[in-house]
């Protein structure tokens, strides 16, 4: 097998029993240093210099540091696809929940700040659903406040067109 069918991080056709241990130790290393390397294995310091620059330690690890990134990054993803339908799931149910908490109010005792507020909230769910804004603000100088109670936000803008 050449070099060239080997991943950077694998023991090189010309690379010493010896010498690919040294590199598996430092690769492993949390802060790669020769010195420390050398030290921890009874080394001499010019001896694991030579190693790293002869197999070229330097590329390797950023080959292999690369290579856990890429399975990070495929993992986190694996798992917020996994986050994202347990979540689905759950306000699925808690739609149906709700859906049927709805059916059961008698509406005929529901006050105007309570009906308002089923209204302004329909609306944001349904806007939210359409890509669209949760407010319509037709005044751009005068800011909503997102904290402020719904009811209160209400705006309604009459054009002066000249007709009643």
């Amino acid at each position: 097998m050449s070099n060239e069918n080997l991943r950077p991080w694998e023991r090189q056709n010309n690379e010493s029993e010896k010498a690919f241990s040294a590199f598996k130790a430092y690769l492993e290393m949390e802060d790669r240093n020769v010195t420390e390397l050398a030290r921890r294995l009874s080394k001499s310091r010019q001896l694991i210099d030579k190693w790293k620059q002869k197999y070229n330690w330097q590329e390797r690890c950023i080959a292999w540091d690369k290579s856990l990134q890429e399975i990070e990054y495929k993992t986190a993803v694996k798992e917020r696809k996994k986050m994202a339908k347990r979540h689905i799931a759950i306000a699925m149910s808690m739609q149906a929940k709700a859906v049927e908490a709805l059916k059961k109010i008698d509406v005929s005792k529901l006050n105007a700040n309570e009906i308002i507020r089923l209204f302004d909230t329909a609306v944001k769910i349904e806007r939210l659903s359409r890509g669209e804004a949760t407010f319509i603000n037709s005044n751009q100088d005068n800011k909503v406040d997102e904290e402020t109670n719904p009811i209160n936000t209400i705006q309604i803008y009459i054009p002066d067109n000249g007709r009643d």
